[in-house]
């Protein structure tokens, strides 16, 4: 289990190219003795691509809520877009996601004069043909797990790491 309070777990069983991919989702999320949940977490899939968006609102930040919220959203509405089934640059799909995201949140921001910018955290993680794609922000973290071994893949973007 990963080590975070918000965690999605991706099982794949490996598919022809011929055929669909197969997966198996599990959420987990426990919000401990916060007072407000301020995680999200959300996935999207076409017959050859899957898209896992975890992001967690910070919490010295007013409404991380909204933040974590706007950032999955602007992940899974991106990839219902262009995910005809493939995404042709998974790489640039994910670094352009991101970034739009971050925009939203901050229009939303100040167009709703929310007294501050929201901030979140968000890891997202896109498979096809085979191939783990992943981008990150703050310090939502991606495991991979493989042979009985726990890999982190991310680096924290905070002072601790």
């Amino acid at each position: 289990m990963l080590c975070w309070s918000a965690a999605l777990y991706y099982d794949c069983t490996p598919s022809s190219s011929s055929t669909p991919m197969n997966f198996t989702i599990h959420q987990a999320n426990h919000i401990g003795s916060r007072r407000y949940n301020q995680d999200r977490v959300a996935y999207a899939y076409s017959s050859e691509a899957l898209l896992l968006v975890l992001a967690d609102g910070m919490g010295g930040h007013l409404h991380g809520e909204i933040a974590a919220s706007l950032a999955v959203e602007t992940l899974i509405e991106a990839f219902a877009a262009i995910a005809q089934p493939h995404i042709a640059d998974p790489l640039a799909f994910i670094s352009s996601a991101m970034h739009r995201a971050n925009q939203r949140i901050m229009k939303v921001a100040h167009d709703q004069a929310l007294g501050g910018f929201p901030g979140s955290t968000c890891v997202a993680a896109l498979f096809q043909d085979g191939i783990a794609y992943w981008g990150h922000a703050g310090d939502s973290r991606l495991y991979l797990l493989r042979n009985g071994a726990v890999i982190a893949r991310t680096n924290d973007h905070s002072m601790v790491q």
